[in-house]
């Protein structure tokens, strides 16, 4: 089984958006279209069998829409699993968390702090945490802020208090916190709630060894961020081939972990 956990799908005109700001400030080239038709056809293009399909909110107001969409439009694909994402500072956050976990059934989150201009220690947050942490939903946070989304060792360190008050949530931390990655290995043996994917920063592959995964089993994910990364998909599991793990722990890598974490989409399982 091979899932891709890192896939962005937004309404239409949000794609759009999404793409132009991306396509006037690349220096490389997009090659699969942003819509959600696109990367519907793309995932299963690329020999995927499923993928986390994940938005995310840049300002406030954006994530009731958007998570609305996603539960009605995604899923008409059934190799996606449609996500959720929310902002800090939306005002009704707890009623939205609610909505989009519990009535909704979406089953992963995905909140982009350099986008949306916010840290993971936003104490408005705790909403999330809690309903998510009951629920067993596992969030990937792109946690970097500050520097054009480069993440810090401090940014990585505001998951701390958030890790330690919710060990049964499952923190997927988005590009292993590049490129502060030796801070989040010191995390992940800390938190065994602490997961990591190694989607690349734009051309660059996640500088992540064998011995690294080896040292906590299951606890990467594969990602590829498209459609809106100029490298292919093949490129990154290249990458990942060329570490030298067994099979077992490349199945993991390329979605058993996935699959433990979020399960599959509901089409899917039913039919295996």
């Amino acid at each position: 089984m091979r899932i891709d956990s890192h896939v962005h799908t937004f309404p239409d005109r949000l794609a759009l958006a999404v793409r132009a700001h991306l396509g006037a400030n690349s220096n490389g080239a997009l090659l699969d279209g942003p819509l959600l038709a696109d990367v519907a056809a793309s995932v299963q293009a690329r020999g995927f069998d499923a993928a986390w399909a994940l938005p995310y909110a840049h300002r406030p107001g954006v994530a009731q829409g958007v998570n609305e969409w996603s539960a009605l439009e995604v899923t008409r694909y059934p190799w996606l699993l449609a996500g959720a994402t929310f902002h800090p500072g939306d005002a009704n956050l707890a009623e939205l968390v609610g909505r989009a976990l519990r009535e909704l059934g979406l089953r992963v989150v995905k909140l982009h702090c350099a986008v949306g201009q916010f840290s993971a220690a936003d104490p408005r947050l705790a909403p999330l945490w809690e309903t998510a942490s009951a629920l067993r939903v596992p969030i990937v946070i792109h946690a970097g802020h500050r520097s054009g989304g480069a993440t810090e060792e401090d940014e990585v360190d505001e998951l701390i208090p958030v890790l330690s008050a919710h060990p049964d949530l499952p923190i997927v931390l988005a590009h292993s916190g590049y490129p502060a990655i030796s801070r989040t290995l010191e995390l992940m043996s800390r938190f065994e709630c602490l997961y990591a994917d190694l989607t690349p920063v734009w051309l660059s592959p996640i500088p992540i060894t064998g011995a690294s995964i080896r040292r906590f089993p299951g606890r990467f994910l594969f990602g590829s961020d498209a459609p809106n990364s100029p490298l292919l998909p093949q490129d990154a599991q290249n990458h990942i081939q060329a570490l030298g793990l067994t099979e077992r722990e490349e199945e993991n890598l390329l979605g058993g972990t996935a699959v433990a974490l979020a399960g599959l989409p509901t089409a899917i399982a039913d039919s295996i």
